[in-house]
């Protein structure tokens, strides 16, 4: 007959563990409900609404343009990662046009380019927050104020 010995320190790191790992378990569904709320209000305070882009299948091209609530947007893929531009200057407020054939964006009124697979360029393009919900893909837009809002 053998005797499993187990000193005092093992044994309270072990019901420690324990206790954490129970603990964890009953509060995790209440502690990432919350995590949501903060998002939701963080969301209203940043003014940011959230869209629905595109289905996230993984063998998309690697540079599109899309238009979401009236506004263009490119999406860059380079393996798996994936990023979110607003498809206007910020100079002279003109649509980018890409040329997906050397994955470059440029203005043709400004003749500024960015060069998607580098991240190089005289062309300094706003990133947009994505998230990522049920295979689906949101961009965070935000809202423009109302005309008789005076807090804008």
């Amino acid at each position: 007959m053998e005797k499993c010995i187990m000193n005092r320190a093992e044994f309270f790191k072990e019901m420690s563990n324990s206790l954490l790992q129970t603990v964890k378990s009953v509060y995790e569904p209440f502690i990432s409900d919350d995590l949501e709320k903060v998002e939701n209000a963080a969301d209203r305070v940043l003014g940011i609404t959230w869209y629905p882009l595109l289905e996230d299948r993984g063998q998309d091209p690697l540079l599109e343009m899309h238009y979401t609530a009236g506004k263009p947007i490119i999406v860059s893929r380079y393996g798996t990662n994936m990023q979110v531009f607003d498809g206007v200057c910020p100079v002279c407020s003109n649509i980018i046009m890409l040329s997906t054939l050397y994955s470059k964006g440029k203005c043709l009124n400004c003749q500024k380019e960015f060069n998607f697979n580098t991240g190089i360029g005289e062309l300094k393009l706003y990133s947009l927050p994505v998230k990522y919900k049920q295979k689906m893909v949101y961009v965070g837009l935000q809202t423009s104020p109302k005309q008789g809002d005076k807090h804008a």
